[in-house]
């Protein structure tokens, strides 16, 4: 075999091993060589890894078959190396997703946001004072993601990948610390929030769930096929409301709401709707309208606005706002007539 065939022989065998805790038998990596052109024996295979152990990051278990891994803190291998301005994307993106994903999410990227650090570092034409210039703030009232494991996820994701069923214990909201058992088919994972949702079905009925990663307790991938919902698609899914709890699935209404304008750069930077309009009523006063789905998301984003809002139209909607803040009157009214 020539020189430059072992090379890129061992390229890909490099490239195929995971990243502990996850593994790879010699077996495995060998159907997964000969798929990309590499015809080789087990046994070749062990020697190479032993010898590539001697230089690089890797480990092998006692298990048999005897699994492969790159050590859970082994930096990433790239070639060619990593860019400074794809260093700098890297970094913006961990910078946006520090308060959007969970810790388990992250850790599977540390090593290149550890890279990107490295290069960035390392420049001399301005590039390495950007980490001390720029920070990205989450919306609301910051909030402390949920934990999740970190086999859960990445036997969620890898059913997911492969179209195969799972069987979890699962704490449903309505009981949270109650363990239901559930079979489930994933169809999607959705991140809002900080918090994963995997989109699936359980055991044979078609009604689409949403179950929250960091409240399932045990999972496994079961060899069944996963069941799978004909023309499903997730971003129809989405756009539904499904995300936003609909008060009637695919229901929308015609907004119409006055704000005192120093709010109002809201929603003109962000529409509601790429079609809204906004008028001026007087010198403090905008009128907006818009087209948006029916959900209780529409009602505390208007609820934000505390008294810098109006909702005009549809009369529905307003009157169901006023019962809303009816009742907060009565609320803190009860609470001061107590102290």
């Amino acid at each position: 075999m020539k020189a430059n065939d072992t090379l890129l022989r061992h390229w890909r065998m490099l490239r195929e091993i995971p990243r502990h805790p996850r593994r790879i038998s010699t077996a495995d990596l060998q159907q997964r060589l000969a798929a990309a052109g590499f015809d080789t024996t087990i046994r070749t295979i062990q020697r190479d890894l032993i010898k590539l152990s001697s230089a690089l990051p890797l480990l092998s278990d006692a298990c048999k078959p005897q699994g492969w891994s790159w050590e859970a803190n082994a930096p990433q291998l790239d070639l060619p190396s990593l860019e400074p301005q794809a260093a700098l994307v890297f970094h913006l993106a961990e910078r946006y997703l520090q308060p959007l994903l969970p810790a388990s999410t992250l850790d599977y990227l540390s090593p290149w946001f550890r890279t990107a650090t490295g290069v960035l570092d390392n420049q001399g034409n301005g590039l390495s004072g950007w980490r001390k210039k720029v920070r990205v703030l989450s919306p609301g009232q910051p909030l402390q993601p949920p934990q999740i494991d970190h086999e859960i996820q990445s036997t969620v994701t890898q059913a997911l990948l492969l179209n195969r069923k799972l069987s979890m214990s699962y704490r449903p909201r309505q009981a949270i610390n109650e363990e239901k058992n559930y079979e489930a088919n994933p169809l999607g994972l959705v991140v809002r929030d900080q918090v994963i949702y995997l989109i699936c079905t359980l055991r044979e009925y078609n009604d689409i769930r949403q179950l929250v990663l960091s409240r399932i307790s045990a999972v496994s991938m079961l060899e069944t096929p996963a069941r799978l919902i004909k023309d499903f698609d997730l971003d129809n899914y989405i756009a539904q409301g499904e995300f936003g709890l609909p008060l009637e699935s695919g229901k929308t209404l015609k907004l119409i709401a006055r704000f005192d304008r120093h709010v109002a750069t809201m929603f003109i930077e962000r529409p509601l709707d790429a079609r809204q309009t906004v008028e001026d009523i007087d010198e403090k006063t905008v009128e907006l309208t818009a087209t948006v789905l029916d959900t209780l998301e529409l009602r505390r984003w208007l609820l934000n606005f505390g008294a810098y809002a109006e909702v005009i139209s549809p009369p529905s909607l307003r009157k169901e706002m006023q019962t809303i803040i009816a009742d907060m009157s009565q609320r803190y009214g009860m609470t001061q007539d107590k102290r």
